[in-house]
């Protein structure tokens, strides 16, 4: 049985990023466009955090979000955003809107507003948060790994699990040149014709 999270195959996409995170400033560029259903989208808080919103049922999830997490019955009933169709052809006007209310609220204030609430959303993690979320751990998604100068540093795991067991990296990636003669013995050469390429700087 191969189990393959999507949590862990979106950090195996990002791994680079994930594993300097500890050791960098983290710089996060957000672009967006207009989107077919405004409540799939992503919003930024007050704080300079965003929010993604995944409802794909957007007429099934537009009264509750706006009245139970927005505060805004008004935009329920609004001639602009009635149904699905108006909101993708008042798009535009749509976002503007949600900018201003999600950017009215830190994001540990949406986070409150957002329990219960039964549709599919998220706040949008930097690469460091993601080495506590309470996922990983449990999961294996982030096992530790000692490198050839014998200090202790994590790598993402591969997202594939066999029969219920998290894949581990089995250690550090090799040193520069570590296999070389090794492999160029299986590839027939003899100790004399390696010695003679490192003469002629054939090998480092």
């Amino acid at each position: 049985m191969v189990d393959v999270s999507l949590m862990n195959v979106g950090m195996w996409t990002m791994a680079p990023d994930i594993v300097a995170a500890p050791y960098l400033s983290q710089f996060t560029k957000n672009v967006r466009t207009q989107p077919g259903n405004p409540i799939t989208n992503w919003y930024r808080t007050s704080d300079g955090r965003w929010i993604y919103l995944v409802l794909l049922q957007a007429d099934r999830f537009w009264p509750e979000l706006c009245n139970d997490v927005l505060g805004r019955p008004d935009l329920v009933t609004d001639p602009r955003f009635a149904d699905a169709a108006l909101r993708f052809q008042n798009k535009r006007e749509c976002v503007t809107v949600l900018d201003e209310v999600f950017g009215s609220r830190p994001l540990a204030e949406w986070q409150e507003r957002f329990v219960g609430f039964s549709g599919v959303w998220a706040p949008v993690l930097t690469f460091r948060e993601v080495h506590e979320h309470r996922q990983v751990e449990p999961n294996g998604y982030l096992p530790s790994v000692v490198g050839h100068d014998g200090l202790e540093f994590r790598l993402v795991a591969p997202p594939m699990h066999f029969d219920g067991e998290p894949s581990r990296p089995s250690g550090p990636a090799p040193e520069l040149g570590q296999h070389t003669e090794e492999i160029l013995l299986d590839a027939g050469l003899d100790w004399d014709a390696i010695a003679a390429a490192r003469e002629t700087g054939a090998l480092g």
